[in-house]
């Protein structure tokens, strides 16, 4: 059922008029305006801030804390817009929220097949930002995966795995991608979330290292799921450039 105006507006989708009653606005009244009681005008002074000037750490910083509070789908949309334009320090703001803002994340392996050939996109909506952000975050994202909490490191996974197969990041960050990945797996041999996870973000790597890792989950995994995606793994890896 197609949305009337009136929800889109509950949810702070923006048009160009709405837009238009805030162009006048300054810099700090717009700042004011992003706690509006009005999800459209929230929406607005994001859109219209992100885009007056370059990116500045003090703005994203203001907009990684409406991000915690932000309710409405529109206006979540435009921050993660705004924040995806961030670089390296955005970044720093952003990983030590993964996995803390929603309840959209996986809490075990998903029984549901993924048959596509493409790498899904993080359900996270943190790892989703950081995923599409490029490669200057992923030597970051690395480091959560190796030294952050269980629930950053299971999220930094999906946005590594990301990076890794879209994205155009160097050797040498791919293969510390490997490195932190396979490792992370061996240290962790009974948490299932973690291993459907990393079998999942091998698929980004056509390397000896990721191929039998992935043949041993095959062979000696009890989980079918685990398996189903180590075999989905092994098929999209061979058809990756050779690392």
């Amino acid at each position: 059922m197609k949305s009337s105006v009136s929800q889109l507006r509950g949810r702070g989708f923006l048009r160009d008029e709405d837009l238009d009653a805030s162009r006048h606005l300054s810099a700090a009244e717009l700042t004011q305006q992003l706690d509006s009681t009005d999800p459209v005008e929230r929406s607005a002074a994001v859109r219209l801030l992100s885009r007056a000037a370059p990116p500045d750490a003090s703005l994203n910083q203001l907009f990684v804390e409406r991000l915690m509070r932000e309710t409405k789908l529109y206006t979540k949309l435009e921050l993660c817009e705004a924040l995806q334009a961030g670089g390296h320090e955005t970044a720093q703001l952003l990983i030590p929220l993964l996995g803390a803002i929603g309840r959209n994340q996986h809490e075990k392996p998903s029984a549901e097949a993924f048959k596509k050939t493409s790498y899904p996109l993080p359900r996270d909506i943190v790892a989703r930002i950081l995923a599409r952000m490029g490669p200057v975050v992923l030597p970051p994202l690395i480091a959560a995966v190796v030294d952050g909490s269980r629930t950053q490191a299971v999220e930094a996974i999906d946005a590594v795995g990301f990076l890794c197969f879209y994205s155009a990041a160097t050797t040498t960050d791919r293969l510390a991608a490997l490195h932190a990945l396979t490792e992370k797996l061996r240290g962790n041999p009974d948490d299932e979330l973690m291993q459907w996870k990393i079998a999942r973000a091998l698929e980004s790597f056509n390397h000896p290292d990721a191929t039998l890792i992935l043949e041993l989950i095959v062979e000696e995994n009890a989980n079918p799921v685990i398996v189903q995606e180590a075999q989905r793994s092994l098929a999209l890896g061979a058809e990756r450039p050779a690392l």
